[in-house]
């Protein structure tokens, strides 16, 4: 072999390792490239799911908060048909007096009244319902002694002789007793 085929040879040689350098040179940069890639992609998808995470909970704040104004606009307007509606029953329970069954109401609320009472209770009526809530005593035959003062649209109080116990059975104190019942009615048929 001669002395240009050995520097050939030589050239060849250091050509296919420089070859093989920049090769593997080229093959490290793809790796890191690729990496690089990865890594970035990973940061993105990281900063994807945090920023989908707080619209998420931005938007389920929102949605609380909407459907906490719905609830208390709802509540407000309950109130006010309650209260409404509560303003319209006084008005029809002081105007109880002129119906022409108040007779027989009135009878039934002097019944209650003394119902658990012992013998000789105490009647107090308003001034206008004296002679009335007499004549209905004077039908039950009860000699109970009465006295007017009471201020109410109808209904009476009776008193324990000894005043321990005192029966209020007015119109006004009915409605009040009611008025915890009548509140989820009310509600319910604002639902509706």
């Amino acid at each position: 072999m001669s002395l240009q085929h050995i520097l050939q040879a030589i050239a060849r040689d250091a050509e296919d390792r420089a070859q093989a350098i920049l090769d593997q040179a080229q093959a490290r940069r793809q790796a890191r490239l690729a990496e690089a890639r990865q890594q970035a992609q990973a940061i993105l998808d990281q900063a994807l799911a945090e920023a989908e995470a707080q619209a998420a909970q931005e938007r389920a704040r929102l949605l609380h908060r909407a459907r906490l104004e719905r609830i208390r606009r709802l509540v407000a307007v309950q109130e006010t048909a309650f209260q409404a509606a509560l303003a319209r029953a006084r008005d029809l329970l002081a105007q109880t007096r002129a119906r022409e069954d108040y007779p027989d109401l009135l009878a039934a609320l002097l019944r209650e009244a003394l119902a658990p009472q012992e013998p000789g209770a105490q009647v107090q009526a308003a001034d206008e319902d004296i002679p009335l809530v007499r004549a209905i005593l004077d039908d039950l035959g009860l000699d109970a002694p009465l006295t007017g003062g009471l201020r109410t649209w109808g209904g009476v109080e009776a008193h324990s002789p000894d005043d321990r116990i005192i029966t209020r059975n007015t119109l006004e104190s009915r409605l009040e007793r009611a008025e915890p019942d009548l509140r989820p009615l009310l509600a319910d048929l604002l639902r509706k």
